[in-house]
């Protein structure tokens, strides 16, 4: 039986319309989703003889940082635990790619993708409200404290999936609805709960990301700035009516990270840089550098490495270094950074550019839809924030996902 293209191709645009439902469930299903989707398109690739979507700038420079990051685990002291991090990471490169072509032979796919996140979020949202009111979970009895997980279980991501994927619900939403009022009066409520929600949450690196995207979208963009002010207006009237009847939400947010960072009344009590155990992890992380410069100790040797008696403090180790630039110079140093810190440049170059362009030449270099689409690598890879691992399968997933929408929109002409 030869199974024909268009068959391949509307499996994996399946694959790929069920990834934002996957990502609530865990790391396996979307990393699965990954690998399957990355195996078929290699496929399709070579049956078309598509070989532009590999044969570009980005994928080549991509795989080429890969390679370098297998080579340094292969020659770490500890090579089993450091290619578990690096040996397959090319993977998601792959993802970017299957997005890419999807969008290139799937007409429909845009549209439906947005609609599958739509109810992805729709059902976040829901069950985090549930959550939060009721103090149930349909899957456990419910959240402790004063961070909310809603269908993440135990694990309090929620306001990170929403923050993170906000941007792509963002711009999808503006390229195909921005003239549509029904639809348009669906999106505002989405937002709104999306914004109280995030908040709720308690994960204060979340609502940051929310913060800066909302600054982003204000500032740069050009048909939704009203749109985005009404709906961060209302978003904070209920934040301070929440803050008020319920004030644990507050007392995380404002007050918790006041009293970690030692900026209480007692001007005598020592300043840290997030929380105590934060700038132990980062004293931690920079003297591994500073020991290991070009090179670093090898992707996911930080746990090991902290527990020198060279390094170690209490509160100086961890799994990770809790910041993306700081991770990658001690695992990777400054040949594995590098990459990264260009990057972000360039993309700061552009937006800057963009803005100078918008008030004083009234001239916009980016239209509204690639402002959004470049904004997640500005939130998530912001360089003064603690963060997860770099590494991190879920994470990959959800920094790589808007990278695809991008290169197809980069290199349609």
């Amino acid at each position: 039986m030869i199974i024909s293209e268009d068959f391949l191709i509307k499996q994996l645009s399946i694959l790929i319309y069920l990834l934002p439902l996957f990502l609530i469930t865990g790391p396996f299903l979307p990393d699965l989703t990954v690998v399957i989707s990355s195996i078929i398109v290699l496929f399709l690739i070579i049956k078309k003889k598509d070989y532009f979507y590999v044969n570009n700038f980005f994928f080549i420079f991509f795989n080429i940082w890969c390679a370098y990051i297998i080579l340094r685990s292969l020659l770490s002291y500890n090579p089993l635990l450091s290619l578990e991090s690096s040996l397959f990471y090319f993977r998601f490169g792959i993802m970017t790619i299957v997005i890419w072509f999807i969008i290139n032979n799937n007409i429909k796919f845009k549209i439906i993708f947005f609609y599958s996140l739509l109810l992805t979020y729709f059902l976040v949202i829901f069950h985090g409200y549930i959550d939060y009111f009721f103090n149930f979970n349909f899957f456990y009895l419910g959240s402790d404290g004063p961070r909310l997980s809603g269908l993440f279980n135990d694990r309090l991501i929620m306001g990170s999936f929403l923050s993170r994927l906000f941007p792509l619900l963002f711009a999808l939403g503006y390229l195909f609805f921005k003239d549509n009022k029904k639809l348009m009066c669906l999106i505002f409520i989405i937002f709104i709960l999306t914004d109280v929600l995030i908040y709720l949450s308690g994960e204060r690196v979340a609502f940051f990301n929310l913060a800066l995207f909302t600054l982003i979208v204000i500032i740069l963009s050009k048909d939704w700035v009203i749109f985005r002010i009404l709906t961060i207006f209302f978003s904070l009237i209920f934040i301070i009516i929440f803050s008020y009847l319920e004030p644990s939400s507050k007392d995380r947010m404002v007050s918790y990270t006041i009293e970690q960072i030692g900026l209480s009344s007692d001007i005598s009590e020592p300043k840290y840089i997030f929380s105590y155990e934060h700038q132990g992890i980062f004293i931690a992380s920079i003297n591994i550098f500073l020991d290991n410069k070009m090179f670093g100790i090898g992707p996911k040797l930080f746990r090991e490495v902290c527990l020198e008696p060279k390094y170690y403090s209490p509160h100086r180790c961890s799994t990770h270094s809790h910041n993306f630039y700081l991770q990658l110079l001690s695992e990777t140093g400054l040949i594995g950074v590098i990459p990264l810190i260009a990057l972000y440049i360039f993309f700061l170059f552009l937006i800057f550019k963009h803005f100078l362009n918008k008030f004083f030449k009234r001239k916009y270099i980016l239209n509204d839809y690639q402002i959004y689409l470049i904004s997640p690598f500005i939130i998530n890879f912001f360089p003064i924030i603690p963060s997860g691992s770099f590494f991190n399968n879920w994470l990959s997933i959800v920094y790589f996902f808007p990278v695809g929408f991008l290169l197809h929109n980069y290199y349609k002409k």
